[in-house]
């Protein structure tokens, strides 16, 4: 079916900074070319580094145990960070090789990146000395997800001093604007896992609840421009199948070979905004989700990993209590759009008995999806998407059938805006929805959101019956 989802939001934030320092580093414009294999053998990385970090674990407030290094260079087409991890043990170094993006208990040298200055988002990556990485986004201060894998290279080794990081940051992975001179908050992070120990160049106290608002300032970067981004990858895949089947199935031979062409499409709208479309796209290389046995009455929820949900997915979450919640006993977080309801297994069943042969998913024809940053700090993420009609066959003592098990793209969409209903003495928000004219939809602020006619009068039957109970 077509769903087409829009959701706008604006949030303002104000920062009461207390008499906290904001630390500083200066990049330097390199005029040789750098190698990452982690030996800091080039120019850029013979001066004095950016050092004297504090323990937040487990003696906050302290200097760091072991000294670390830190320098940052750049030139036209990216940013280069090196890190000097000086260690009085290197055979005690804990250096462990894993996955993307997996929590290894071992020693991590952490760079977090705000291009935009705007102390609330950014992406962070990171390398241990196995050369494993992790990379994300940052995003509402002190929120992350690891949804996203970026562009980048690094290098890590041990040698009699310790260990030493380099790394390549293209600036095709960051979004900030264009200016003459730059101002990015940056923070590194320092992980010595014999001590259960944790470093930081700008250490946030246990008892802020904040991160990127705390970042310090990276200087010195400048006459660069945000690239052209634009990506067209065209892809054919094919597979076969060998299966045992049951005997006297008809759709059913025991093997099968399929193949699938498509492609996907990666524009960048100015330095802030990006546009993602896809045609027949084909996850095939996606990781598999895991075995799930579910005993309850409500659907499995899984990560989503396809490559055009993830592009700014984070956007389409909020409502998490914001940077100060400290915990989130017994309240599970609001999931107005869960994107892997698109394209799965068509929900209908046929009513005949016999052998069937139903498609395991959804077909999607095309997507679409705008995401990004505009002016005064707003977020925008707009996605469309159409999947076919699905039909399953049944074959019933020789009789033959041909069963909806997925509807017809459904064209006519309803506007819904959202706002929050305050309830006097209480510090809870229940949704409450305001059904407005488009004209005046952009007077709103908050979440809007486009629904099918079905979807919208099924939500509405159960705000009307919450609010019954609420007595409004």
């Amino acid at each position: 079916m077509k769903q087409l989802i829009l959701l706008l939001f604006a949030s303002c934030h104000l920062i009461a900074r207390t008499s906290v320092t904001v630390r500083e580093i200066t990049a330097v414009r390199t005029l040789n070319p750098i190698t990452i294999d982690g030996k800091l053998y080039e120019s850029s990385w013979q001066g004095k580094g950016a050092d004297n970090f504090t323990q937040r674990d487990p003696d906050e407030g302290l200097p760091a145990t072991q000294k670390t290094e830190v320098w940052c260079a750049y030139d036209d087409e990216a940013l280069y960070i090196a890190a000097r991890l000086y260690d009085t043990s290197p055979d005690s170094i804990v250096s462990r090789l894993g996955r993307r993006d997996a929590s290894l208990e071992s020693d991590w040298f952490d760079l977090y990146l705000d291009p935009y200055n705007d102390d609330r988002s950014g992406n962070y990556f990171c390398v241990n000395p196995a050369g494993s990485i992790r990379d994300g986004v940052l995003y509402n201060d002190s929120w992350r997800s690891s949804d996203w894998d970026g562009v980048w290279d690094c290098a890590a080794i041990i040698d009699d001093h310790g260990w030493a990081v380099e790394m390549r940051i293209p600036y095709s992975q960051l979004r900030f604007g264009e200016k003459t001179e730059h101002i990015w908050g940056v923070n590194f992070s320092r992980r010595i896992h014999r001590r259960a120990e944790r470093d930081y160049f700008s250490m946030v106290p246990k008892e802020e609840r904040a991160f990127v608002s705390r970042f310090a300032s990276l200087k010195g970067i400048k006459n660069i421009r945000p690239p052209h981004r634009i990506e067209i990858l065209p892809y054919i895949v094919s597979s076969s199948q060998h299966l045992e089947h049951e005997e006297g199935d008809p759709f059913n031979t025991g093997h099968a070979f399929t193949s699938n062409t498509g492609a996907d499409l990666k524009v960048g709208l100015g330095p802030s905004l990006t546009l993602d479309a896809t045609f027949n796209p084909d996850f095939g290389q996606v990781e598999v989700d895991p075995a799930v046995m579910n005993l309850s009455d409500f659907e499995t929820y899984y990560s989503e990993k396809r490559p055009f949900f993830i592009e700014g997915n984070h956007i389409f979450r909020f409502g998490r209590g914001g940077a100060t919640s400290y915990s989130s006993f017994n309240f599970g977080n609001p999931n107005f759009f869960y994107s892997r309801r698109i394209g799965r297994a068509p929900q209908g069943s046929p009513t005949h008995e016999g052998f069937v042969d139903k498609p395991g998913q959804t077909t999607i024809l095309s997507a679409g999806k705008l995401s990004g940053k505009v002016a005064d700090g707003w977020s925008i993420g707009a996605i469309s998407t159409v999947t076919s009609r699905e039909f399953a066959r049944i074959d019933s003592s020789g009789v033959r059938f041909r069963e909806e098990v997925e509807p017809p793209p459904v064209v006519l969409v309803d506007l819904e805006a959202r706002a929050s209903l305050d309830l006097p003495g209480s510090e809870t928000s229940f949704p409450k929805p305001l059904h407005v004219p488009p004209a005046e939809l952009l007077q709103i602020s908050g979440s809007r959101k486009f629904r099918s006619r079905r979807l919208r009068d099924r939500a509405d039957a159960d705000f009307e019956s919450a609010n019954q109970g609420l007595g409004v």
